[in-house]
């Protein structure tokens, strides 16, 4: 993109270069116009001259003719050469609006490919954050898991414990019970005893 910029902005200068030669061209065209008229008048004041010579100056207007014909052929080039210059100048006028146009909207694809580049970045940037942070959940997530499977081994415990607690109790009512019997049993025995005497 900015290779594209930089050829851009050389063909810019470029198409102004050419520019500023047609004034230059249209100058020189000046020139010419203007040499063109005096040789015209040259030519022209020469022919009177010839006439005025009589017979002697036949040989003269001969030539003030042809240079007088050259001076307007030359105006005649010149006028040509002055309205190509202006279709050219109007041309690479409209040539110099239009780069600098496209140079505008190559400046602003520049900015914003770079923008775009900036914005990649920091997505790349939150991504890479988002997949640490995923990491981080992922573990503290399997500390939890270990912790409620810790959790369950220790509720599986304690259930096995009061499962043998409650047998530990049935058997101490079952031996109580049985206690209680053989007390009564041995109260009788010495109610029986006491009386026998």
């Amino acid at each position: 993109m900015q290779r594209i910029r930089g050829e851009v902005q050389g063909i810019s200068k470029k198409i102004k270069t050419l520019a500023d030669r047609s004034l230059e061209i249209s100058e020189i065209v000046n020139t010419i116009e203007e040499i063109s008229s005096q040789t015209n008048l040259l030519a022209l004041n020469a022919a009177i001259e010839a006439a005025g010579a009589g017979e002697a100056g036949l040989r003269f207007a001969v030539v003030a003719e042809e240079v007088r014909k050259l001076a307007e052929r030359s105006a005649k080039a010149a006028k040509d050469i002055v309205v190509l210059i202006k279709t050219i100048q109007t041309e690479t006028q409209e040539a110099v609006i239009a780069m600098e146009d496209g140079t505008k909207e190559v400046e602003s694809g520049y900015r914003t490919a770079v923008q775009t580049g900036e914005s990649l970045r920091d997505i790349g940037d939150i991504s890479k954050k988002s997949a640490e942070l995923a990491q981080d959940i992922s573990l503290a997530t399997q500390q939890q898991v270990r912790g409620v499977e810790s959790v369950a081994v220790a509720v599986q415990s304690i259930a096995g414990v009061a499962v043998q607690t409650e047998k530990g109790v049935v058997e101490a009512r079952k031996t109580m019970d049985h206690v209680v019997k053989l007390a009564e049993e041995l109260m009788t025995s010495l109610t029986r005893f006491k009386l026998a005497k």
